[in-house]
């Protein structure tokens, strides 16, 4: 009888342990490993088993989770006491998620749900990385003697933007490139960004725009896919009246651009939590204008946790 009442307290209780295969995994790859239950000192009733990959974002010292995906693994079972179980466990990340990156930190949550009793929870730290095609492009930039910024990988509306530095042949004339990375059936299409120095070659501009599309097949030569960025890079230098646009008139023209052919933003890599992130966003600041309607409060609100999805300058990690 005591033994009961300690396992509804969780002491002597079932317990749950996911062990991955591997710590990290690409977009789009399946990650595997195998749930190892054991029972407590009593028979106890296991209403569900159920896995959670959560996505936390931290900025400034604050931080956000949210669950992308609620994994089912198992239904209502018995386990007895001392009893152990080994379930495989296995999960295909969807392409759309950000990749971690400085801020961006992932965990799979395990939940062994007991009847009338605690519930055990386990977590596991994940770690995701690009699609090996996104990656043959950073590799390309490498060799054109680009380094990525440690704050690259900023979330903003409409994905996941990646930020890299000249460290060679670009030093004199830019300062820093960014893009974002749609992934499409017949290859990667950047939406890039170019900021230069003002007045190097003559240009006034600071902010140089271009969309550039890179089938997969040539993504399998990295010389011949870093010679094509350099191309695109000097082009845009060389003729910079091409490619200059305001920030907000370049990406709504993206865009619709894109909506137009067919493709879609939601195909950005870090699209989906992009949106998510931002509707949790809209429902605190809901929340906040009633609460704010109900006490009458006339102090100004304080600045939003994601308040660039929304308008003003962008904001690094």
């Amino acid at each position: 009888m005591l033994k009961k009442f300690l396992s509804k307290l969780g002491i002597g209780s079932a317990n749950i342990n996911l062990v991955l295969h591997h710590s990290q995994a690409r977009l789009g790859e399946t990650i595997s490993g195998e749930f190892l239950i054991e029972g407590g000192t009593v028979e106890q009733h296991i209403n569900k088993i159920a896995v959670e990959l959560r996505l936390t974002l931290k900025q400034n010292g604050q931080a956000q989770t949210k669950t992308v995906a609620t994994i089912p693994v198992a239904s209502a079972f018995v386990i007895q006491a001392g009893e152990k179980k080994v379930l495989p466990f296995t999960y295909e990340l969807p392409k759309t998620l950000p990749v971690s990156r400085h801020g961006i930190y992932y965990t799979f949550v395990t939940r062994l749900d007991i009847a009338g009793g605690v519930d055990h929870l386990d977590e596991d730290a994940v770690q995701i990385l690009p699609t090996l095609p996104l990656e043959k492009i950073f590799v390309a930039f490498e060799k054109l003697g680009f380094r990525e910024k440690a704050t690259s990988g900023t979330l903003k509306p409409y994905g996941q933007e990646f930020a890299w530095f000249p460290t060679e042949q670009f030093k004199e004339a830019v300062q820093e490139v960014e893009f974002f990375a749609l992934l499409e059936e017949e290859g990667i299409r950047l939406l890039l960004e170019v900021d230069v120095y003002a007045g190097a070659f003559g240009m006034q501009e600071k902010e140089l725009k271009r969309e550039i599309f890179f089938p997969y097949a040539e993504l399998n030569d990295a010389d011949m896919l870093a010679g094509k960025l350099r191309e695109t890079m000097q082009e845009m230098i060389e003729q910079p009246h091409q490619y200059a646009a305001s920030s907000y008139m370049t990406h709504y023209s993206h865009t619709s651009h894109l909506h137009g052919r067919g493709h879609s933003m939601m195909g950005a890599i870090g699209g989906f939590a992009a949106g998510m992130f931002a509707g949790m966003l809209v429902e605190e600041l809901v929340g906040d204008a009633v609460e704010e309607a109900l006490s009458f409060d006339e102090e100004a609100e304080e600045e939003g946790f994601f308040d660039d999805f929304f308008g003003g300058e962008d904001e690094e990690f």
